[in-house]
């Protein structure tokens, strides 16, 4: 291969090459802004936006969501974001489409390495920007659009860890691991799988034992730079609350052992369908069809890439105790690899015809399709069930939060009101508290749980306007003193966002 052409391609090919790139990147913000806020915001959303209001407007709880047992990066990472735009919900959702412009760089990056070609470039960055479960987690103000950046770029750096064994190099792959112990306790995978690199070390009889001591030095100087950045998290009396979280969802060894296969089955299952529903039948096949035509090219490489996706599926199956679809996001992009490097393979060799057109056709159909629901109609968007419950059909939704606030809003120009809130942590009351926190007017009580009417908010409703509102109770106990303002509707579901008006004690 001539890499001086390469690196230096004749000037029609680098103008077609930055055409491409210009319009990938702008396809990439079209379809991340567009009706940003169509999706409600929902549960985890509100927690995470109001630690970064509570942490932004005192330093003493710049590590509030370590109370949770939460990591703080991305909380941190909503500090600027919350200073520059005013609506919460946007602010944060514009942090995880920086992040998810990040990873479609990473991912054209990786793309260009692996295949040592600009086409390879562009078909993963094609690839990240159809890919529904990329979309829809880069429009959501939560973890993982954050850890899906730190994955690929920690792919990127650990392939050139790999083959080119530098101190430098060690100490970028330490820091990038380290901020993804700082997002999710799931980047201990990294370590797990970091031995997997001696797989693509280049490896020569004379010179193996210095290789190998060479990568032991050097692995341990990139385990301890991670461990600088984790250990930050010590500076927080609430740090122990990391390992009580973890164990909300994975079984302890303990726990393990005792039943080891207590929920592989379900698990398996779950993690299938959620992986097959968002990349879509066509695409999945694609993908395992390609990974039988890697291993006979470059059976190092693929080996490499697969156990990325392998070793943490079969983790999360045999260990979780609790699972959602958005813990399988950071396991795509090893998965995507090698249908990446066979299709720029295709393109390559100018393979290009009507049958593969017509493949391309009926793999990217159906991905072009979820994402435009996602984007125009996302009730109608076939995202698993376990998603569709959260964000759009169930209690942790927040259909009608909008509506509310604008009409505490404009009541509280009238004079000081009260709201109560059934629930004390999530969506209530932290959505109100968000975006009516700092209006001198609203009063915001949390009660929970609500086995009786709240008697101090009915004596208040003697002297001022006050509210109430249920998330999940779809009928007030008979007796209780409300007159309902509107009920809103979760999405298809049959279930209601509660808006009352509290009646004064007679």
């Amino acid at each position: 291969m001539n890499v001086k052409k390469l690196l230096n391609p004749p000037k029609y090919k680098f103008w077609l090459y930055l055409i491409l790139a210009v319009s990938v990147m702008a396809a990439f913000f079209v379809s991340r802004l567009i009706n940003l806020t169509l999706i409600p915001i929902f549960t985890d959303e509100a927690i995470y936006l109001r630690w970064a209001q509570i942490g932004l407007a005192d330093p003493r709880w710049r590590f509030i969501s370590l109370t949770d047992g939460k990591q703080p990066l991305l909380i941190w990472l909503f500090y600027p974001a919350l200073k520059l735009i005013s609506d919460p919900l946007i602010a944060g959702r514009i942090v995880s489409i920086v992040c998810g412009f990040f990873s479609l760089i990473g991912i054209a990056i990786l793309g260009r390495i692996l295949t040592k070609s600009n086409k390879g470039a562009v078909v993963g960055a094609i690839l990240y920007l159809i890919i529904p479960f990329f979309l829809i987690y880069d429009r959501l103000a939560v973890y993982d659009a954050l850890f899906g950046t730190i994955t690929v770029w920690t792919l990127i750096l650990i392939y050139f860890f790999a083959t080119r064994l530098r101190l430098d190099l060690a100490l970028l792959l330490g820091s990038a691991i380290g901020a993804g112990l700082l997002t999710k306790s799931y980047a201990y995978f990294f370590l797990i799988l970091h031995p997997l690199t001696l797989i693509l070390m280049p490896w020569q009889r004379k010179t193996w034992k210095y290789v190998f001591i060479k990568w032991v030095g050097l692995s341990l100087a990139m385990f301890i730079q991670s461990q600088i950045y984790f250990n930050i998290m010590r500076l927080s009396e609430f740090y122990y609350y990391l390992g009580m979280k973890n164990l909300q969802f994975l079984f302890s060894p303990k726990e393990f052992m005792a039943n080891p296969m207590l929920n592989l089955w379900g698990n398996l299952q779950g993690l299938s369908s959620w992986l097959i529903s968002y990349l879509t039948i066509p695409l999945f096949i694609s993908i395992l069809i390609s990974i039988i035509l890697f291993l006979k090219k470059d059976r190092r490489i693929c080996l490499f890439f697969l156990s990325w996706f392998i070793i943490p599926f079969f983790g999360l199956a045999f260990f979780g105790k609790v699972i959602y679809p958005r813990f399988l996001l950071f396991m795509v992009f090893p998965l995507l690899m090698p249908l990446l490097i066979v299709v720029t393979d295709i393109w390559e060799k100018r393979k290009i015809n009507l049958i593969y057109a017509a493949i391309a056709l009926i793999i990217i159909c159906p991905l072009v399709y979820f994402d435009y629901q996602i984007l125009f109609n996302p009730l109608k968007a076939p995202m698993p069930k376990a998603d569709s419950q959260q964000l759009l059909n169930d209690w942790p939704s927040g259909y009608g939060i909008k509506e509310v606030i604008a009409y505490l809003d404009e009541e509280s120009k009238k004079g000081s009101l009260v709201v109560g809130t059934d629930g004390t942590f999530g969506l209530f009351p932290m959505a109100l508290e968000l975006y009516l926190g700092k209006n001198p007017n609203v009063t915001i009580k949390a009660y929970w749980p609500l086995l009786e009417f709240p008697k101090d908010l009915q004596e208040l409703a003697k002297t001022k306007s006050a509210f109430m509102i249920f998330k999940e109770r779809q009928q007030p106990d008979p007796g209780w003193p409300l007159l309902l303002i509107k009920e809103y509707q979760r999405g298809n579901s049959s279930t209601y966002l509660k808006f009352y008006r509290v009646l004064p004690k007679t």
